[in-house]
């Protein structure tokens, strides 16, 4: 199996980096109060990473490209609004 790079697997990789980035820039406010920031953070990478396999079942399961792109975008939207708005 080639493993392509589609939205959803560009996106999760912006969102984890993006994760990573927060933290250690603000690392010294989410430990403070006993680290629940950090313990959230771990949360949303968790969030990350069922994307990602999920993109990856979506490759294994389907091999025409331009369908995996339309379900990764719809994957994307879905977990970004419930992200913003807690749905």
């Amino acid at each position: 199996m080639n493993y392509r790079p589609t939205i959803l697997n560009v996106l999760v990789g912006m969102f984890l980096a993006g994760i990573v980035i927060c933290t250690i820039l603000n690392y010294r406010s989410l430990a403070a109060h006993e680290g629940w920031g950090i313990v959230f953070m771990f949360g949303l990478a968790g969030v990350g990473i069922l994307a990602g396999i999920a993109d990856l079942i979506l490759q294994l399961l389907i091999k025409n490209k331009k369908v995996v792109n339309v379900i990764g975008i719809f994957i994307a939207v879905a977990l970004i609004t419930w992200l913003l708005t807690g749905w």
